[in-house]
């Protein structure tokens, strides 16, 4: 659908000065198309040498005929003056190289737009019925104003009409931003008529929360008379909440502001995807964090995951002045264990082991298997008598725990160790491991603490 349609108020009466404003209005209609979507987007260097071509020829011709014409020569000079400014115009646009295609279609687009108004239904007017063979018998004189008017009413007609055939929704407002006009997307989106729509407090309709950030963008687009972009939750027919995001832009008049222009996206669906993929990708991550952090045969922290606990622990126990403790474990006779019953055995001990520390320790605490038979638990918040004595339940609880590949239970040595003010972790991990030996060293199935 054609954006500026040609009328018997636009032309001049001469056929030959008409023909040619006919072929800049088709080349601009052509143009608003490609704009707006409906076409690809013309070639500009091709562009901008048709638009040298059609003036060089248009120019010439009107020239010649205001030579005959009763104009002044003031006059005839400032038509002169347009047609050279005209050249300047495309000229300048042919230069800026920096320009994407889409914004020298737009500016090109826009330009002549201008041109069509201010020159076409001024300046050629007027030369035109300064002709000495010019015969209007009794046609009425019309201003450009209305001439104008008369063309922007057929624009709006044509303009609403292509607004209710818009695949996307659309509303106008007025300065006080009240909607003038929504389109049938709109409505069928709303399930009301377009009167229930214009006359209905808008805002009613969004979701309580998104309310007042409404008005005020709104607000600012009325106060600021610029372009906004933003995302909110209406109540739709089906009773359902939906998020649309909206792109509200100034409605001009010859640079006058008068109202905003809304064009509407329902994006729920895309909304309701991403949330999905969200979700999706955060359980990817935890899932990926516990197989990095995590030992793959016990499921306990891994070296890497318990030295930086350990790490993150001290730092905060020193800074806060708090208690830290550390368990070492060492399942007695392991080695035995792989070599009289195999590795399958082996790891279902370390398996059993694991549980053990599991169902014997506080959320707040953490286990590792620090590497083969041995383990490593964190205590936070647990002083010394505290530390030995989750010591011994977790040895006593390994002790009662039977295990039938076996057909007896694993015992274990424990060393524990206390965090000092001047501690780092290889201080504070070495003296539970030396106690650990010592246990061992004492009979093994105990818990001891230098």
């Amino acid at each position: 659908m054609a954006l500026f349609y040609w009328n018997t108020h636009l032309e001049t009466g001469n056929h030959q000065i008409d023909g040619q404003h006919k072929r800049l209005f088709e080349l601009t209609n052509n143009i608003a198309d490609a704009v707006s979507g409906q076409g690809s987007l013309p070639d500009v260097p091709a562009l901008l040498a048709e638009l040298i071509d059609y003036a060089k020829t248009h120019f010439c011709d009107e020239e010649k005929l205001m030579c005959r014409s009763s104009l002044t020569a003031s006059k005839k000079q400032q038509h002169i003056c347009a047609h050279r400014a005209f050249d300047s115009r495309v000229q300048a646009i042919a230069a800026k190289s920096d320009l994407e295609q889409a914004e020298a279609v737009n500016e090109i687009l826009n330009f002549l737009v201008n041109w069509l108004v201010t020159h076409i239904l001024k300046l050629d007017h007027r030369m035109v019925h300064a002709l000495p063979d010019r015969d209007d018998g009794d046609a009425p004189s019309l201003s450009v104003q209305e001439i104008l008017i008369a063309a922007l009413n057929e624009s709006e007609r044509r303009f609403r009409q292509l607004a209710e055939q818009a695949p996307t929704m659309l509303w106008f407002a007025g300065t006080s931003g009240a909607r003038e006009f929504v389109n049938r997307e709109w409505s069928e989106f709303m399930g009301l008529t377009e009167g229930e729509m214009r006359a209905a407090d808008w805002s009613s309709f969004l979701h309580t929360d998104d309310r007042e950030r409404y008005r005020s963008f709104l607000d600012e687009r009325l106060r600021q008379h610029d372009a906004g972009l933003i995302e909110y939750r209406i109540r739709a027919k089906d009773g359902h909440l939906k998020w649309v995001l909206e792109k509200v832009m100034p409605r001009l008049d010859e640079n006058r502001f008068v109202g905003l222009i809304g064009a509407d996206t329902d994006v729920t669906a895309m909304k309701e995807t991403t949330a999905t993929l969200e979700h999706l990708v955060a359980q990817r991550t935890e899932q990926l964090e516990r197989l990095v952090n995590s030992d793959s045969l016990t499921g306990l922290l891994n070296r890497r995951a318990f030295d930086e606990r350990l790490d993150q622990e001290i730092q905060r126990a020193q800074r806060y002045n708090r208690p830290l403790s550390l368990l070492f474990i060492d399942i007695d006779h392991f080695k035995e264990v792989n070599d009289r019953h195999g590795h399958v055995v082996g790891d279902e001990v370390l398996r059993a082991m694991a549980s053990v520390l599991k169902k014997g320790l506080r959320a707040t605490d953490a286990a590792c298997r620090y590497g083969g038979e041995e383990f490593a638990v964190i205590l936070v918040e647990t002083d010394k008598l505290e530390a030995l004595s989750i010591a011994e339940r977790i040895r006593i609880a390994a002790e009662n725990t039977k295990l039938e590949q076996l057909d007896r239970s694993a015992t274990i040595s424990i060393g524990v160790s206390f965090l000092s003010s001047e501690d780092l972790a290889v201080d504070l991990i070495q003296r539970a491991d030396d106690s650990m030996y010592v246990a061992k060293k004492n009979g093994r199935n105990q818990s001891y603490m230098q």
